[in-house]
């Protein structure tokens, strides 16, 4: 599915939450430009890289299934909303200084317009950020949640770091990717969930979908990764081997990575092989858990927009025209 067709499916998905949706938008440049920091030099660079924004998929979940659990305390949901998004922004600079990116959604990253020094600091100053902003929230099950989520995090990204140039097996991948990725979903949709819920019995479920949403996300986003020639060419030397790799050399190599000449030939081989579509369909299968968990919600708009949007993800909505 192009960009284009993905964020007219995706805009329409949002009309449910769509007032919320732009408040969050103005939130997120106050927040980052209120009086305390607004004479900091780093400022206006965080602000620019913010505002070259991605699809926001985090903080529009949040408010989608608040929504379908008639969530309505707005200020801890905004909370709770800024508070992922700049943990996931902080993420994103960081790894780029670990893959020497040069560019993020379209744009030169911070450390390739900058340097390595100024993007840590930037990456830096959106996580102190989210700690202000989780200080402020009196429950500290809630702070413990996001505290869990950020070392699971890291736990992935160190796996990442010390399994380069090595064949993962599938389990493996699948628990680097639900930590890099899933643990930051799971947090902000259990936030609120728990958030003065005296009964909250459908934790597990709540817990179960976010990290099959999540996982699934990730699994899509290496796939993307296959059509970006920058993305492919970082991951290639990078020695970063996800899904799509790890099913092509299983079915070619019988799991030998040793037998391969040539790593970059076999990405581009990759993309002639069936191993996109076992991915897709690994992903697809985490998407079908994910919406199966929340069948315990009450059918209305937001749970309906929830269940477009795990299929939007795994590209099903493109099936269906």
């Amino acid at each position: 599915m192009t960009n284009s067709a993905f964020n007219t499916k995706y805009k329409k998905i949002l009309e449910v939450i769509q007032s919320d949706f732009d408040n969050f938008q103005n939130l997120l440049a106050e927040f980052i430009d209120n009086d305390t920091d607004k004479d900091l030099q780093i400022v206006p660079i965080i602000k620019d890289f913010l505002c070259c924004c991605g699809k926001r998929i985090r903080p529009a979940l949040i408010f989608l299934f608040a929504g379908a659990i008639s969530q309505n305390n707005k200020e801890f949901i905004n909370k709770i909303a800024l508070a992922n998004e700049l943990l996931h922004n902080a993420t994103l600079i960081h790894d780029d200084i670990i893959d020497c990116s040069l560019l993020r959604r379209g744009k030169k990253t911070l450390n390739f317009d900058y340097d390595n020094k100024l993007a840590v600091l930037a990456g830096d100053f959106l996580i102190a950020k989210v700690l202000k902003l989780l200080f402020d929230i009196e429950d500290s099950s809630i702070r413990k949640i996001h505290s869990q989520a950020v070392s699971k995090l890291i736990a992935g990204e160190l796996h990442q770091y010390f399994s380069r140039y090595k064949l993962l097996s599938m389990d493996k991948y699948l628990e680097k990717s639900k930590n890099k990725t899933a643990r930051l979903f799971e947090a902000g949709i259990v936030s609120v969930y728990l958030f003065n819920n005296n009964n909250p019995g459908y934790l597990e479920e709540v817990k179960n979908f976010a990290l099959n949403f999540g996982t699934a996300f990730q699994i899509i986003n290496d796939i993307d990764n296959f059509n970006d020639t920058k993305r492919l060419d970082e991951d290639i030397k990078n020695g970063d081997y996800s899904a799509p790799f790890i099913f092509y050399v299983h079915e070619k190599y019988g799991g030998d990575i040793s037998k391969i000449q040539n790593t970059g030939l076999v990405f581009k081989q990759i993309k002639n092989s069936d191993a996109i579509d076992k991915t897709r369909k690994l992903a697809k299968h985490y998407i079908n858990l994910a919406i199966e968990n929340i069948s315990f919600l009450e059918d209305n708009q937001y749970k309906r927009a929830i269940i477009s949007l795990c299929n939007l993800i795994s590209g099903e909505e493109e099936q269906n025209g």
